[in-house]
């Protein structure tokens, strides 16, 4: 392995991404800062061998280079522009009881990092798709390769996101020539460290590690930390999406909205289809803004912009990336179902959805016990709600994220009336990905486990000695908003 090449990839992912941020001029913790620069970093770097290519410049190690470089001074230019010096808060360690979850959590870290870096690509899908064409594009110095005259009818894995391939090419030169996939755990390690970030914000730092710990043993999200395939990372820039979004929503901050749909066209970016959840998706702040009697030119204008990025991005992968780059005939609307008349269809598919995902034997392999767990949860704090006369009301941002869930819960079968190729063992399973970080918004603001937690701190509390209780506590700076915004308070937005 190239290690100067690793620590050059690491540098640009975090520039490209920072300077990206800085654009949306959010107010976010270090921690969070940090590991959202790296994630946002990931696929921007992806455009470097599109560009190159579309310059006719031969993909070599030198071309890669400089043009890795290029996109990230270019995306650094606000970061450089607006520079400020880092205010580095206080550094909080984890408790003692932290430890445990944490560290089986670490272990699976290491594996997944290792298994990135030792083992070749798995998934048949890539074996006769974006590796495939990366490493004719490295042997042949061009992605317009030789690969293509190989017989494709069996197959429509050419046929997609240039943004697997691409960062395939760039780790193989630069990085790791065998296979290249350390990418995944450039975007899988920070995005964990965001989770836990976000989780202790809502629940005591017992409760987060716990959650942590459920996240990170789900058995087939796991593996696709380091099994390469593009759902891992849709879920990834879905989820974020869908929780810059919810911020909006509460806080009204624009900054919010706009990462929000910046994230949301990156999803798309990865997996095309995305375009119709997040249409769904949409009806959220459409509702929202309607019931704050916002004006219909505000609310229109959101909607657009909403939707504007996202269409964007499924132009430029099918539109010009396909059509372009894959010197084949394809047509998109061949994979439409030419029966959608017959809805006996989607029924079915929701049949299969349950009996074979969610509730038979193969969901209990694939999800663990997380979905279960979930679903407890859920009907506790229903419980909860009608024998506390409705005093327990669910939070804003619980209430949001299971609108979240029920998009992906009606949305993926959907897709699968719509799309007869999103199958159920294979998409839809891995489509369901998009669902297990909203679940985790949901159980952080779950009123049962917000009563834990504040049961956890209470006893912390009465355990100092009264010198310590009496002593004023010094609060966090809140978070700066735009003009009109509602601020941030923790647990107090209904």
């Amino acid at each position: 392995m190239n290690i100067p090449g690793l620590l050059f990839m690491i540098l640009a992912h975090f520039l490209s991404g920072r300077g990206v941020l800085q654009l949306f001029k959010l107010q976010l913790s270090l921690v969070q800062t940090v590991c959202l620069s790296f994630i946002v970093g990931v696929p921007l770097i992806s455009l470097a061998p599109c560009f190159i290519q579309l310059c006719h410049i031969p993909i070599t190690f030198n071309s890669v280079f400089a043009g890795v470089a290029i996109v990230a001074l270019v995306c650094a230019i606000p970061l450089a522009i607006n520079f400020k010096k880092p205010a580095f808060g206080k550094v909080t360690l984890p408790g003692i009881y932290e430890l445990p979850f944490l560290l089986v959590c670490l272990g699976l870290v290491i594996l997944s990092v290792w298994r990135c870096y030792y083992y070749p690509p798995t998934a048949r899908d890539m074996l006769a798709g974006p590796e495939l064409l990366a490493e004719f594009a490295v042997r042949e110095k061009t992605m317009v390769s030789s690969v293509f005259t190989i017989d494709l009818h069996t197959t429509n894995n050419y046929f997609k996101s240039p943004y697997i391939t691409c960062l395939q090419i760039i780790y193989k030169l630069l990085v790791s020539p065998p296979f290249g996939q350390l990418w995944m755990s450039v975007l899988f390690l920070p995005f964990i460290i965001f989770l836990y970030s976000m989780l202790r914000e809502r629940v005591h730092p017992f409760l987060a590690s716990l959650l942590l710990f459920l996240f990170m043993t789900i058995p087939d999200l796991f593996a696709y930390s380091f099994v390469m395939l593009y759902d891992y990372s849709n879920m990834v820039f879905f989820f974020l999406g869908f929780y810059f979004m919810v911020q909006h929503l509460q806080y009204k901050n624009i900054s919010d909205f706009a990462l929000s749909v910046f994230l949301f066209g990156i999803a798309t970016y990865i997996r095309v289809e995305t375009v119709i959840l997040i249409g769904m998706l949409s009806l959220l702040p459409l509702f929202v803004m309607y019931r704050e009697k916002q004006p219909l030119k505000t609310i229109a204008l959101r909607w657009a912009v909403l939707m504007a990025v996202p269409a964007a991005c499924y132009f430029i992968c099918i539109d010009l990336f396909v059509r372009h780059f894959v010197p084949l005939p394809f047509n998109a609307s061949n994979d439409i179902n030419k029966n959608l008349g017959d809805i006996s269809y989607l029924f079915n598919r929701f049949s299969e959805m349950h009996d074979k995902l969610l509730f038979g034997d193969t969901g209990r392999v694939v999800y663990g016990y997380f979905m279960r767990v979930f679903l407890f949860l859920l009907v506790v704090d229903i419980v909860m709600f009608f024998t506390n006369m409705k005093k327990l009301a669910f939070t804003r941002e619980a209430r949001y994220a299971l609108f979240g869930i029920a998009v992906i819960y009606v949305g993926l079968p959907f897709l699968g009336y719509l799309l007869p190729l999103f199958d159920i063992m294979n998409t839809t399973k891995r489509g369901l990905f998009k669902l297990l970080p909203i679940i985790l918004l949901y159980m952080a603001n779950s009123n049962f486990f917000l009563m834990i937690s504040n049961w956890l701190k209470g006893l912390e509390e009465n355990k100092k000695s009264p010198q310590m209780r009496a002593a004023p506590v010094a609060k966090p700076a809140p978070r700066p908003v735009t003009p009109g915004a509602v601020p941030r308070v923790k647990g107090k937005n209904k």
